[in-house]
């Protein structure tokens, strides 16, 4: 597992702080610029395209569950349900491949597999699988932070999409009890 490379503007951003601070001030010590730095950038990503694609999955079930308050079958309520569950699930899951991307291509860890179990276990907050160079101790802290606010957001999300899915399959439900029988159906 490869842990020295940085991006050469990172690399000089660190050396500066470095000589200003003193390499070895308990400061420096006790804040790694390099954690800070990549870490906060990534959090930071993740948050931003975690907020974006949200705003969307939203956007789409609210738009699509007013769309099936007509005279439809409930099985399409339930289909919405799923993919919006579906969508959710894709959305963690790319967000743990930008932390997956961003130690492959920051040279941190340079296995892909390796980099997704490492950013999944710690987006999960399950805990770091791997150890990591003293350098990026804070890292899986920043990832599992980015995992909780996201998962805490998702689930916020979810319990709204919950509701008017009952309410949905509600009115479905009713309408449907509420429709005489058709004339060429048996009473």
């Amino acid at each position: 597992m490869a842990t020295t490379a940085l991006p050469t503007d990172l690399d000089a951003a660190v050396s500066a702080l470095e000589s200003d601070l003193g390499a070895g001030s308990a400061l420096a010590q006790a804040l790694p610029v390099p954690d800070i730095i990549f870490g906060g950038t990534m959090l930071v990503l993740v948050i931003m395209f975690h907020a974006f694609w949200i705003r969307g999955v939203t956007g789409s079930f609210l738009r699509r569950s007013q769309a099936l308050r007509g005279n439809v079958k409930l099985w399409r309520a339930d289909w919405l349900f799923a993919l919006t569950v579906i969508a959710l699930l894709t959305l963690h899951l790319a967000e743990i491949v930008m932390w997956s991307a961003a130690f492959v291509f920051g040279g941190i860890i340079d296995d892909w597999a390796k980099a997704t179990w490492f950013a999944a276990n710690c987006y999960t907050a399950l805990g770091q699988p791997l150890p990591v160079a003293r350098a990026w101790r804070l890292v899986p802290s920043m990832i599992a932070a980015s995992g909780i606010f996201t998962f805490a957001w998702t689930a916020s999300v979810l319990v709204n999409f919950v509701a008017r899915y009952n309410e949905l399959r509600a009115a479905i439900i009713e309408r449907h009890a509420a429709k005489p029988p058709k004339r060429d159906e048996p009473r």
